[in-house]
């Protein structure tokens, strides 16, 4: 029944907002690794049960409903979980880690809680590690033994660094709180390099601090400051994604005569690009405008699911629509041509989640000359 009761005031109460417009997203540099280790949009999940790829580490964490969409709920102090991966996992030196949160008020939208003064500091705590190997492994976590904090109003801290989400209009009556951040789904985009970590909220890169040295062993979420009484606050998770790789583009074509874009992603089922596209977007267009004699074949792929026929006019589509974009940018249309492959060509088992996200691609295939 409570959950019910949180479900159904949260529905009273939700407004899906617009998405963040692609043009905030005309300087984004983030480019998720290649090879997707660990992706989950909850399609297959109950509501009100433990999400299956997810271990709980403490307090209420459920799968709940936002809008009719599964998604991840942290519902009560101290709520935490972590990915289920495979135990001893240690995650590459070139890794990227990305979601989006919402932010909601159980009573009342979130800007009137935060006018009338109801809130908590409520954070997101990431760490880079399960309870467990934190406790255990603590110096061969090296610099990513630190604690990653967001606020909800946009700061970020990590050990001694920090930063400021200052991107868009404050909402009104406040001198710190943004609109894009309240009462709407917020992107976080994290790379973690043996040099360094950079953490993204929507399209503005917030933190930018040196690693000296530690190992990546799995990613864990809290939801500090969560309740469930009265003007209490809940934090919901979705489109999570865990990916590793990331060597130099340009370098990756120049050996394997392909680049794979893995960040231009659409919108479920049509052609849309989605805003976050751009940081894939604007790599090829520069490996374009600095290398002026290369040609591609934009390929689309998609997974298994579905009808075939319509899975190879929608990788054709999608293989349309990125020209489309490039060319608008200011590349030649005879520098590109498209094709759509469907599900014809998989580099990834179609039976698993992250084998069907790597099969959901798009490919820049260099044309000889």
């Amino acid at each position: 029944m409570r959950g019910q009761f949180i479900f159904f005031a949260l529905l009273c109460i939700f407004k899906m907002s617009a998405q963040i417009p692609e043009k905030a997203y005309a300087k984004f540099d983030f480019i998720p690794g290649e090879k997707v280790l660990f992706e989950d949009n909850f399609l297959s999940e109950t509501p009100d049960e433990i999400p299956s790829y997810w271990e709980v580490t403490g307090g209420r964490v459920e799968t709940s409903l936002i809008n009719g969409e599964k998604v991840i709920g942290f519902l009560d102090e101290n709520g935490n979980a972590n990915l289920r991966l495979k135990k001893n996992t240690v995650l590459g030196n070139r890794t990227t880690f990305e979601f989006e949160y919402l932010w909601r008020n159980n009573k009342t939208s979130w800007i009137d809680a935060y006018q009338a003064g109801v809130f908590s500091g409520e954070r997101i705590l990431i760490n880079f590690a399960s309870p467990d190997d934190r406790y255990n492994l603590g110096d061969e976590l090296g610099d990513l033994y630190n604690t990653v904090y967001i606020s909800y109003k946009g700061e970020i801290d990590f050990g001694s660094f920090s930063g400021n989400y200052n991107t868009g209009k404050l909402m009104p009556e406040t001198s710190d709180m943004f609109e894009d951040l309240c009462d709407k789904w917020v992107r976080v985009s994290i790379s973690v390099t043996e040099n360094s970590l950079k953490i993204y909220l929507n399209a503005q890169r917030v933190l930018n601090a040196p690693i000296k040295r530690g190992k990546l062993r799995n990613f864990h979420i809290e939801g500090d400051g969560v309740s469930v009484e009265e003007n209490g606050s809940q934090l919901f998770i979705r489109q999570v994604r865990l990916a590793e790789g990331g060597a130099d583009p340009y370098k990756t074509l120049s050996v394997d005569g392909k680049i794979i874009a893995r960040g231009i992603n659409f919108e479920s089922g049509k052609s849309t690009l989605k805003p976050e596209s751009m940081g894939a977007i604007n790599n090829m267009f520069q490996i374009m405008i600095t290398h002026p004699d290369i040609k591609f074949e934009i390929s689309g792929h998609t997974d298994s699911d579905g009808n075939d026929a319509l899975n190879l006019k929608l990788s054709a589509e999608r293989a349309d629509a990125v020209k489309n974009k490039l060319v608008s940018l200011g590349i030649s249309s005879e520098r590109l041509s498209t094709k759509g492959y469907g599900e014809s060509k998989p580099i990834s088992d179609n039976s698993t989640p992250e084998g069907k996200a790597n099969n959901r691609r798009v490919e820049f295939l260099k044309i000889s000359q």
